[in-house]
């Protein structure tokens, strides 16, 4: 049996972001399900819950935000950006997420919680004096990586921010594992029910 097609309605609180980031712009459950990499039934349930909490809306075209949608959206994106593509990594899919005003943090510890979330890799950064450096020796991140610094460049940067970079077999492991380093980093002060539906 093809597991994404099983019958558990399981998702977890990177699946609800990424959708609520979806939802900008409206969007079938099936183009949902296929982003997610998640059955139809799961995205089914999941919209289900973000509509009892009034924050979708749905149409002929598909499910959207809707204006209570919109400020948790923007309420998250006040905290951490969504994942923006950058050039690539040992030939993987690689996203970068900045959170803005992190608490103290452990490079390392932030590494391994990409990978235990199925990165293949990830790199912590900070901007600091309008560069992006490894926090670790203040080395600036374009004497090693020049592609992936020029394409940082083009994210409104502040300094104190931190970059989360991590890469992955393929797109949505990538883009959930970014996330979820985001969410080690500021998830108890997302709105605590979006905090709830991950659980």
């Amino acid at each position: 049996m093809d597991w994404k097609r099983g019958a558990y309605p399981e998702f977890e609180i990177e699946d609800v972001l990424v959708t609520l980031f979806l939802l900008k712009t409206p969007k079938g459950r099936k183009q949902i399900s296929e982003e997610l990499n998640l059955g139809e039934g799961t995205i089914r349930t999941l919209l289900k819950k973000l509509a009892a909490l009034n924050l979708i809306k749905s149409q002929q075209k598909g499910h959207s935000l809707n204006e209570k949608g919109v400020k948790v959206v923007e309420a998250i994106l006040g905290l951490f950006s969504e994942p923006v593509e950058v050039c690539s990594i040992e030939d993987s899919l690689t996203y970068a997420i900045v959170v803005k005003d992190p608490p103290k943090f452990k490079s390392i510890e932030l590494r391994d919680e990409a990978i235990r979330f199925f990165a293949k890799g990830a790199m912590i950064l900070c901007c600091f004096n309008g560069k992006v450096i490894f926090p670790e020796d203040n080395r600036p991140l374009k004497e090693t990586l020049p592609e992936i610094a020029a394409d940082l460049e083009k994210l409104p940067l502040e300094d104190g921010d931190l970059i989360i970079i991590t890469w992955a077999e393929n797109r949505i492991d990538a883009v959930k594992s970014a996330i979820h380093v985001a969410l080690v980093l500021k998830g108890d002060q997302i709105p605590v029910e979006i905090r709830k539906l991950g659980k």
